[in-house]
Formats: structure tokens, sequence, C-alpha cells
């Protein structure tokens, strides 16, 4: 953790960074931003924290009137990717059965020729994503079908390890800024840095040390609070890039101290 780390980050994550020290590591952190379709004024604000911190981020975002739009702006943002959110963001499941756009009656056939015009909608609007981003992070099993014969290389849902499989390997977030019940709204520093401490101990005690974690953020849902906590941590965490986590060998890694 960088020296200008608040002193609550310290209280609740100190003890856990000074183990991973000890055995020469740091925790690796991704950080991925749902939902986006137009030029905003919040989307300005989460592309400059993102190029003040240095901090790489994928765009997870919905196809639709003002892509093309939203994909110039991001031209302009360095470090910053486009993922495909879905091929509508529209919850198809039945009341009382959560949310996702999938349903299990849909043919894996409809599910290819759906992800095959959204593939093809980012690309007239002039970006070339190559991971795919379930709306609610409801992973279906013909998604994860599908996108094997697609070009799509990747897909990332929430809460589960790197791994690979059905033809795309999986990186997911693991830490939401947001909580959703009753509406969108701040977790609170508290809750979010001792999830993170968790969440770092788990992959301590079985070893896993580079398996990543992901931020996620939600900037259209944002309020004052949220903002400020993610200024406070993106200056005091390195971010990784996406695509860097993908490969084979883990990137090098800048020292952090406790």
């Amino acid at each position: 953790m960088r020296s200008s780390a608040p002193l609550v980050f310290r209280l609740i994550l100190g003890r856990e960074l000074r183990l991973w020290a000890r055995a020469g590591r740091a925790p690796l952190l991704w950080w991925r931003d749902d939902d986006a379709r137009a030029p905003t004024e919040a989307l300005d604000r989460l592309l400059e924290l993102s190029r003040r911190h240095n901090a790489p981020l994928t765009l997870a975002a919905i196809a639709g009137p003002h892509l093309p739009a939203l994909v110039r702006r991001v031209e302009a943002a360095p470090a910053v990717e486009i993922a495909i959110h879905g091929f509508n963001h529209i919850n198809r499941q039945p009341p009382g059965r959560g949310f996702g756009e999938i349903v299990a009656e849909d043919s894996l056939e409809w599910v290819g020729a759906q992800l095959r015009a959204t593939v093809m909608a980012f690309h007239r609007a002039g970006a070339r994503p190559t991971l795919f981003v379930p709306p609610w992070n409801n992973l279906a099993p013909q998604l994860l079908e599908a996108v094997g014969g697609s070009a799509i290389t990747a897909i990332s849902a929430f809460d589960e390890n790197r791994q690979s499989g059905q033809g795309a390997m999986r990186l997911d977030a693991h830490l939401d800024v947001l909580r959703w019940k009753g509406g969108g709204r701040f977790r609170g520093r508290w809750r979010f840095l001792s999830r993170m401490r968790r969440l770092m101990a788990k992959r301590r005690l079985s070893g896993r040390w580079d398996e990543p974690m992901g931020v996620l953020t939600h900037h259209l849902d944002h309020d004052a609070a949220t903002w400020a906590f993610l200024d406070e941590f993106l200056a005091a965490f390195p971010i990784h890039a996406r695509a860097d986590l993908m490969l084979a060998a883990p990137p090098e890694r800048e020292a952090l101290s406790a």
C-alpha cells in the first residue's frame, strides 16, 4: 500500500499486507466499470481518475445508438479498453428468478446469433472488444458455449477465480464499491476493505498469490462518497490491465509497503 493511503486503509489491511510482504508478494488488482451507454459527465470523471492514477480500466459498454460516440470518447483515453456488456441489457427472466438476458429456454443457436450481432455492432462503432461481461453477472450455460466460436476470448462475471474453459478465459470482479439492495449506494470503506482483507487472506492461505482481485464500479450510480473512496483507493494501490492478467505469466508487480 502506498504511503499516501488513509489511516483506515492501514488499520484494516495493514496486518494482511505485512504477511504478503514477508512472502515477497503484493495483491494483483484490476478494475472493471459496468453499464456505460454514452459519453456523460460521470464517464468523463471516471476516465479522469483512470488517467490521473495511471489505472487501466475495462469499460463494459452496452450497444445502442450512442455507442459510436462512446467509442470515440474512450479512444482519447489512455489505458482504457471497451468490453461488451450483454446483448441489450434487458432482463428476460420470469418474476422471482433473478436477473438475466438469457433464459433457460433460449437455444444455443439463438444465443450465438445474438452474440455475433452484438460483436458486429461494436465493430461498426469502431471497437474490437474481446471481453464479454454478462448483465447482472449472469453467466448462462448457452453463453459459455457460444463464446467458443466467436471473437470473444474472455468473459468476466463476479467472485470466481481466474480460469479457462469452453474456449474463453475467465477473469471476474470481486470487490463492488456499491451495495444494491434497495438501490445502488456506497458500500462503505469498512465493508469494502474488510472484504478485500478476507479475499487476500484466502489467497495467502491457499498459496494463490497471483489470483487477481477485480474492483467493480458503476459510474452512473456513484454518489459523492463513492467517488471520494475510489479516488483514495486508486491512489493507494496500483491497478493492472485486464489483458496483462490474462497472460499465462503473472505481470511484474510494484512493491507495496504495509
